[in-house]
């Protein structure tokens, strides 16, 4: 699943790219996928419009078009394997929609588990229900918020540190797997109890968001540009993760194995030697 990084690299790469474009097609396939408006509303209501930019909205995408007077604002949520990429010579199984520029672009939605969703709006509607219901519960940008507003607001939850880290109430952006990495650079195990950590520790566990988001949103992006590819996630999450998906490899600081634990379909991994477990009956 796409999360933080990802999702502002590809917001910033597609902006560069298609910024003025206009959409002379729209292709859809699978329309479960598509939640609002209807299937022909969709098509009517985008093609001939301008990509205006796209932005990212916790862990989704915005694509905002111009249509006379008119903002548009596609909402995408990738879900677990929705993914975005340029037409290829086979189109992907699970194809959802091709959008058809001017220019002679075209830009493909694929889903593999078809657990993305895709919402459009006209905004200028100015009413609260012009964006996903999901959108309405969001806490604020991890990247946009004080040291402070993260104290605050961390002090309402009492879980386990990861899953806080998670719920996009308190902070938007934190998926599965950049919590693994945010926890083993801050040295703090993922099942701790929130209420035990200390001011230092919450504070650590801060600046470990803000560095190891902005270090890989920056390394995504320049690889974007680079390769032009949309659909490379699996290289970037091979180049940067330290300990998530590296289970029973060597830990990177202590050359310990690194544990992994599943559940609820996702995988947590962590050293216990380098975030050491306050339930010292935890294996």
């Amino acid at each position: 699943m796409p999360e933080l990084p990802e999702l502002e690299g590809i917001s910033n790469y597609l902006s560069k790219k298609l910024s003025g474009e206009i959409i002379t097609e729209v292709e859809t396939f699978i329309h479960t996928v598509i939640r609002i408006p209807g299937i022909e509303q969709f098509k009517s209501m985008l093609e001939g419009t301008k990509l205006e930019n796209v932005k990212r909205k916790g862990k989704l995408l915005i694509f905002y078009f111009q249509s006379g007077e008119k903002t548009l604002a596609l909402f995408l949520d990738h879900g677990l394997t929705g993914c975005l990429s340029w037409e290829k010579k086979k189109l992907p199984a699970k194809t959802v929609m091709k959008m058809h520029f001017k220019s002679g672009k075209i830009l493909l939605y694929h889903d593999r588990r078809l657990h993305g969703a895709i919402w459009l709006y006209d905004t200028t509607t100015q009413n609260e229900y012009s964006t996903p219901s999901k959108v309405r519960n969001y806490g604020p940008d991890i990247l946009e918020i004080s040291l402070n507003e993260f104290q605050s607001r961390i002090k309402r939850y009492r879980g386990e540190i990861k899953g806080v880290l998670n719920k996009q109430e308190f902070v938007t952006g934190i998926g599965n797997a950049y919590a693994d990495e945010i926890l083993f650079n801050a040295a703090i195990h993922p099942f701790t109890k929130r209420t035990s950590l200390d001011t230092s520790e919450i504070e650590q566990l801060f600046t470990s968001c803000q560095s190891i988001l902005q270090f890989s949103t920056a390394k995504i992006t320049d690889w974007l540009f680079s390769t032009d590819q949309l659909d490379n996630q699996r290289f970037w999450r091979g180049e940067l993760f330290r300990i998530h998906l590296r289970g029973e490899q060597s830990c990177l600081k202590c050359g310990k194995a690194i544990s992994s634990i599943k559940a609820n379909r996702r995988i947590t991994n962590f050293c216990c030697t380098c975030q050491s477990p306050r339930n010292k009956n935890f294996i």
